[in-house]
This record gives structure tokens, sequence and C-alpha cells, in this order.
């Protein structure tokens, strides 16, 4: 099904539908493109969903209800029919309530992915992320992981993951929102200071602004040229690993530490594993055989290192 805007619809700003459409080509999303769009009802989804109808893709809607908020997240998921009914765009609520507990960010958005990647089916997925959620996560994971790889956030294409809204700013989503006269949803708990994210959005970046007011899009540009040169790096450091994943220690010494810690890194990424900072520091400098997080192994024999999936070996301090 292509979808077409509503004739009451105002279309505005071409400059900025212009740098949309730009990106959205660049990702292959144009008429009769298959594609999911996840819509939570706020602003940038909600441009997204818009967008994908102008291009004349063929979009099909999905929404996550995670029923957080009683009443107003019925009212997220009533936003949403009325605005893929005034599309004429298939929408799929899924229910994705969660238990209560620890880390309950990233099991919701595991739930959210789990739910676009079923009714994708292949096609590609695509978000609302924008240039705001991108320099706001380059804060974020240069803070909790302290490796240069933070800058890598949020690349434009992510596999089947797309993001055609990835150079906006959040203020130009919303302008551009109201200058068409659709409307959207806002989530109060975007304004609680207590999750990390919410504190960087509020109080971080505001300061940066104050600082410079590029801040914002530096950033975000800062990650555009990062993931470009992690490209480019990838390629080199996979010339380190084998066929069958494992690691060279000869190749490994000569190739310079940047390529050594990537290598590590993807070598380990093929099995499961997730190396942090402290493992990649001691196989690289001193390469023994090592329990991993997730009670993987790292086996080093025949001048090389191999890597075992998660269970393979025994969690550090058991019996």
């Amino acid at each position: 099904m292509i979808l077409r805007l509503p004739n009451g619809w105002r279309r505005v700003s071409a400059e900025l539908v212009s740098r949309i459409a730009e990106r959205a080509g660049a990702l292959g999303l144009g008429p009769a493109t298959p594609v999911v769009a996840m819509l939570s009802g706020g602003a940038d989804s909600t441009l997204l969903v818009v967008t994908l109808a102008e291009l004349g893709c063929a979009v099909r809607v999905v929404h996550v209800g995670h029923g957080l908020r009683g009443e107003e997240s019925e009212a997220d998921a009533a936003a949403c029919r009325a605005l893929t009914s005034e599309l004429d765009a298939p929408l799929t609520i899924v229910a994705g309530q969660v238990e209560a507990g620890g880390n309950l960010e990233s099991r919701l958005r595991d739930v959210r992915r789990a739910a676009a990647l079923k009714a994708a089916d292949g096609d590609l997925i695509a978000t609302g992320h924008t240039l705001s959620d991108r320099a706001e996560t380059v804060l974020y994971r240069l803070a909790a992981s302290g490796t240069a790889r933070g800058l890598t956030a949020l690349p434009p294409r992510d596999g089947q993951w797309v993001r055609p809204l990835i150079d906006c700013s959040r203020d130009e989503v919303r302008d551009e929102l109201r200058r068409r006269g659709v409307a959207w949803r806002d989530d109060p708990t975007n304004l609680e200071t207590g999750p990390a994210r919410n504190r960087i959005r509020l109080d971080v970046l505001p300061a940066l602004a104050l600082a410079h007011p590029g801040a914002e899009r530096n950033l975000a540009r800062a990650a555009g040229l990062a993931d470009d040169e992690r490209i480019v790096l990838d390629t080199l450091a996979d010339d380190l690993i084998g066929n069958d994943g494992s690691v060279s220690l000869q190749a490994l010494t000569l190739a310079p530490p940047a390529l050594q810690r990537i290598a590590l890194r993807r070598a380990a990424a093929r099995v499961g594993v997730t190396l942090g900072h402290d493992d990649v520091e001691a196989l690289r400098t001193d390469p023994r055989r090592r329990t991993l997080p997730g009670a993987a192994m790292a086996e080093v024999s025949r001048d090389q290192i191999t890597f075992l999936p998660p269970g393979s070996g025994r969690p550090e301090g058991s019996a």
C-alpha cells in the first residue's frame, strides 16, 4: 500500500523536507519501499510516519504499548490510531508490558525491538531518532564506556534499522509538525530528572549550548564522522581474524593498538561475547586463557586466541 498525506495537511519547510528526503533516499526509502515504522505517538515518530507517507513508502506502523502510565498510555495508542487512520496506514498495536524491576529501560527497548523485527519480517525498520538523540547518546556512551566507540552512536543505518530523521534536531521536528498542523503526544516522564538520559537532555546539553551554541549539532556530526572511520577500522581489523573466528597472536602483535582492540572485540562478538575494556587490555598485552562475562572463555593456544560462547566456562567466583 502506498500512502498519501491527507489533503488538509500543509506541506512547508522545503529545506527540512529536502534534507529528510535526501537522507531517506540514501537509506533506500522511496515510493513503494516496504518499511515498518515504529510509532510511539511522540513528535519524532509522528513526523517519521508522516514523512514516510509523503515519500510514498509502503508503510506498516507498529505501536508498542507498555501501559506504564495508565490512561495516558491508552491516549498514546488512540493518537496512533488517529494518525494512521488519517494516512490509511495499517497499524499493529503490541502489548509490551514488562515486570517491574531493574534495568527497566533496557528491557522495554528489547520488547520494542522484538516487536519490530517480528512485524518487519526482513523489511527495513524505521525509527524516529533525531540529531538530538544522537548527541545525547554520544555523551552517555562516552561517560559510560570510556572508549572512542561511544562516538559511533545511532548511525543512519544499522542492519535493518534506518533513521531518516537523524539529520534533524528535536526542535526542528516539533516546529515542522506545528507548521503542518499535525498533533503529537508528549510523555511527561521525559521531564523527570531521574533517568541518566533525561539528565543529559535537561541539564548537560543545555549547559554545553551555553558554552557553544553549536554543541548539539557538532556532537552529532562527530558521531557521523566517527561512524565513517569505524567502517574503515573494522575492515582493517577483520583482516586479523581468521575464517574460524580466531585471532592470530603474531598478526595481533604486529598491528597498531587500535586495531588490536577492535579485532579482539569483533572476534568475541562473533560468538556473542561483549568484551569490557579490562578484558581487551589483558588479552592484548598478556594473552592467556581467561574467563569472560557470562562464563564465556578466551582460549590461547597454537599462537592464536579463540573465543568460546557464554556458558562455555565456569563463572568467576563460583565454587
